[in-house]
């Protein structure tokens, strides 16, 4: 068994999982892991009712099933479970398809049924460690390729510690304040990406190559315990038919020309939020109403603005200095 620690959890593994915190088995708590992973055989097919239902997933009372073509079938059961059934043998390139997924969808459901509010995104501590501020970590969401994970790398390149990536598991401290939940010290980055950061440099190293991605590990400075979460800003990209930059439908055009922040008003503050959220898509019927109450609590205690960015590394020291005046912060 391999052993780690994520999202504040004590996990045991039977599959290896690249660029995760270890543990040895004497640093365990008592009782043993919070989840297990292991290999098993798992079959939808005898379901006999669902309660929501999707092309390749269904969630029937504790238990949620996944699965892939070409790579698998995953049982999740009560947060604390999870049996694979890959399609091949775990040897080399067909062990790689699969971790992914692993990390990814499957965590955030399992994370889903422990209480935590999941959302697609990620986060840094925007309180850097030759500091003595308290940590505070403030987390960017929006649509996949929006630039979620490279902004957050680009901050951390500029000596931000990264807190989590992908994955956004959050739950409300005794004063009912959200607190992010530190996941893996890698990101996941596309080629363009990685190519654009890596000249720029030394300390993100690529671990794999998985599903497309180039995993980078972004250990520095990488702390396990929950982070204070100060601000959210969800992310627009910019685009235009003529020079590469695309407006964004209903926007002026010449307020977005740059990198730029603003306030987003508190209903579309809720409509975001509940869109970028695991519930919304898999637990439809289940768990809706907590979801919503979840966000609800969320917008009422973090002020969430708009991002709007534009991807070229010229731009990048804007979005950069955009963040850190919002912030506050002086360098």
């Amino acid at each position: 068994m391999f052993i780690y620690k994520a999202f504040g959890l004590e996990i045991a593994s039977e599959i290896e999982l690249p660029g995760m915190i270890e543990c040895s088995d004497n640093e365990l708590r008592e009782g043993g892991p919070d989840v297990e992973i292991t290999l098993g055989s798992v079959n939808p097919s005898q379901v006999k009712w669902a309660e929501v239902e999707g092309p390749n997933y269904l969630v029937t009372g504790y238990d949620v099933y996944l699965w892939w073509d070409k790579i698998g079938k995953v049982k999740i059961s009560n947060g604390e479970q999870v049996i694979v059934e890959p399609i091949a043998d775990l040897d080399g390139s067909d062990e790689l398809t699969l971790i992914p997924f692993l990390l990814g969808p499957v965590m955030s459901l399992l994370l889903h049924q422990r209480g935590f509010l999941v959302l697609h995104g990620s986060a840094v501590n925007m309180c850097k460690v030759d500091t003595n501020e308290i940590s505070a970590a403030v987390a960017f969401l929006g649509h996949r390729g929006n630039g979620k994970s490279t902004t957050a790398i680009h901050l951390y390149v500029e000596g931000y510690p990264l807190v989590t990536d992908d994955i956004l598991a959050i739950k409300f401290d005794e004063a009912g304040k959200p607190v992010v939940y530190p996941g893996y010290p890698h990101v996941r980055l596309s080629e363009e990406a990685y190519n654009q950061v890596k000249e720029h440099t030394d300390i993100l190293t690529p671990l794999k190559t998985l599903a497309g991605k180039v995993f980078c590990d972004a250990s520095y400075q990488f702390s396990p315990e929950p982070v204070k979460l100060e601000r959210i800003y969800v992310i627009e990209k910019v685009q235009d038919g003529v020079d590469g930059n695309v407006i964004s439908k209903g926007d002026n055009v010449e307020s977005i020309v740059n990198t730029g922040i603003s306030v987003l008003k508190s209903q579309e503050n809720l409509i975001d939020l509940i869109r970028h959220s695991v519930a919304n898509r898999i637990f439809q019927q289940t768990t809706q109403k907590e979801n919503l109450i979840n966000c609800a609590q969320l917008v009422n205690n973090v002020t969430v603005k708009r991002l709007v960015l534009v991807h070229s590394f010229e731009d990048i020291q804007d979005m950069v200095q955009s963040v850190e005046e919002d912030l506050g912060i002086n360098r």
